[in-house]
């Protein structure tokens, strides 16, 4: 294991502002108090270049499922670079971990005689299935389908093409314009309703706007919904029973497809099932997309899941002339492969919903004034905070924020979402444990941010 002196610590700091363009953060922030630098992982826990542990409550970003520093990964990951690092998939090569993942994932997923596409990221399985839509609408000469409708708040990327998906503050401002031909309807959500109703009590109206959408673009230009199962970045938003079902009936009724965003929900993140959609009974959608998950982060991978009528409709045509570099990485997928078996081998499914449904109860029992809402599945859990509970009012200014900082200072990594929500996401392998320790930091992190919001007035 590593130590780095004090100047070793300065040095590799000072180089990260010289040199380091880091991906959505605050350059300010970055500039006054200098990066967090995270060197070492085990388990559900991280350790920063000053050698302080922290329990990583995000699991990087919703990715890592099995845990840090498993070294089953390590073996057969170096196996695999002494036996072939990779070889590409274009012109009809193939590898050996690519074509048994293919077929793991399509044995696993909802959607019957898949097919999978290989790619490095959720964005990148976005941006494929974007353009797979408006394929595959133009290979059945129907070409005009070409609307895709997503949902505010809605999280599907950074790329050209799924940043358009993306429905939430600032991943737009200054990259317009970019592709044309998306719109969106309101997320299902029931603790801030934009339709002022309270569940059960409602028409479920969140679901039918995507009726309603589809009549004023016209079906004969729309080609798919996509939508997030459990809704992540944008405030781990959880749709209401039913939701899905009509969505399902929607889009079968105007031949309109139905895209699960999976690359946060799948491979258990949502406890008690593989798949956040599966928490819907009977739907089933025609193209998913995972990432995360599906190698827990320890090497880049993502993919695209296609029905078999779909494909057969490509399949008409020559080629679909879409594809990475890195599309069917053998490393990747040999990694994805190991991955997937500890997840069923563990049944860490089972576990994170058993742990989630414990954090949950333990942060609602915390009953501190700021909580409005504790809510999620699995170990997708998301606090939304409030400057009244009783109704349901934001403070001008987020308080999510400085629970963050707070609960940093105290042990605990955390994340602000859009909406004042603290996110938390820990590793599947989480223990009882860890879980009550989480909601002890963030008990005390959100009691000391609110007395000093109060104090401030």
């Amino acid at each position: 294991m590593n130590t780095y002196s004090s100047e070793e610590i300065n040095q590799i700091k000072q180089a990260d502002l010289q040199y380091f363009l880091h991906p959505t953060s605050s350059i300010a922030i970055l500039e006054k108090k200098g990066p967090k630098i995270i060197v070492r992982g085990k388990g559900c826990k991280v350790y920063d270049i000053e050698g302080k542990e922290y329990i990583d409550g995000t699991s990087g970003l919703w990715f890592n499922s099995i845990g840090h520093g498993r070294s089953e990964i390590a073996q057969v990951a170096k196996e695999q670079i002494e036996t072939l690092e990779t070889y590409h998939g274009f012109n009809e090569f193939s590898n050996i971990p690519a074509i048994n993942l293919a077929a793991k994932v399509a044995e696993m997923v909802p959607i019957k005689n898949s097919k999978v596409f290989f790619t490095s990221s959720g964005s990148e399985a976005n941006d494929t299935i974007f353009k797979l839509v408006r394929f595959y609408w133009f290979a059945k000469e129907m070409d005009s389908k070409d609307y895709i409708i997503t949902r505010n708040l809605a999280y599907h990327g950074v790329t050209c093409g799924a940043v358009q998906a993306t429905r939430l503050p600032k991943f737009h401002e200054g990259f317009d314009p970019l592709l044309p031909a998306f719109d969106m309807i309101d997320a299902p959500y029931c603790y801030l309703c934009p339709w002022k109703k309270e569940y059960p009590g409602c028409n479920l109206e969140c679901a039918y706007s995507l009726e309603e959408k589809i009549l004023e673009l016209r079906p004969e230009n729309v080609g798919a919904f996509i939508a997030e199962p459990v809704m992540g970045t944008g405030g781990v938003i959880v749709p209401p029973p039913g939701y899905y079902q009509i969505i399902r009936d929607i889009c079968d009724k105007y031949n309109v497809l139905f895209i699960a965003d999976e690359v946060i929900n799948a491979f258990g993140r949502t406890g008690g099932c593989l798949f956040g959609i599966e928490h819907w009974q009977g739907v089933t959608p025609d193209i998913m997309t995972i990432a995360k998950g599906i190698t827990s982060g320890y090497v880049p991978l993502g993919a695209a899941v296609i029905s078999d009528e779909i494909f057969q409709v490509i399949r008409s045509k020559e080629k679909f002339f879409h594809g990475f570099t890195y599309s069917a990485h053998a490393l990747a997928c040999r990694v994805g492969l190991k991955n997937i078996e500890i997840i069923e081998r563990e049944n860490l499914k089972d576990n994170s919903k058993r742990m989630g449904e414990r954090l949950i109860a333990g942060l609602s029992a915390l009953n501190l004034a700021p909580i409005g809402e504790v809510r999620g599945k699995g170990l997708m859990v998301g606090i939304d905070l409030v400057s009244s509970r009783s109704i349901r009012e934001k403070y001008q200014t987020s308080l999510a924020v400085r629970v963050v900082e707070i609960a940093y200072e105290y042990g605990l990594i955390s994340r602000p979402l859009n909406g004042d929500i603290v996110q938390l996401s820990p590793a599947l392998i989480i223990s009882e444990a860890e879980v009550d320790k989480i909601v002890e930091i963030l008990g005390e992190a959100i009691n000391k941010a609110y007395r000093e919001k109060e104090l401030i007035g």
